[in-house]
């Protein structure tokens, strides 16, 4: 994975964040579960995504990390001010 491929990924994610998800979804599901991988890719060939899908799911499982980390960290840094 180079620095190109998860900035582009996370700009398939601000386009669309259900798509990214869902590729998220299945390739964990997929790992999980035995499944037929190359249904999914056909879906998201149809939906107009062609890049790499692992490195679509990896950046958007950072990125879903890293937005909860930051509300994590202000929920437990103004727990004694703004929540009385």
């Amino acid at each position: 994975m180079e620095i190109n491929g998860i900035w582009s990924a996370w700009r398939c994610f601000s386009k669309n964040p259900e798509l990214a998800t869902r590729v998220l979804m299945n390739t964990a599901g997929a790992t999980v579960r035995e499944s037929n991988p190359v249904r999914y890719v056909l879906d998201l060939e149809k939906a107009g995504y062609l890049e790499d899908t692992r490195t679509l799911a990896v950046a958007t499982a950072a990125l879903y990390t890293l937005a909860f980390a930051v509300m994590y960290l202000f929920i437990y840094l103004t727990y004694g001010a703004l929540w009385f």
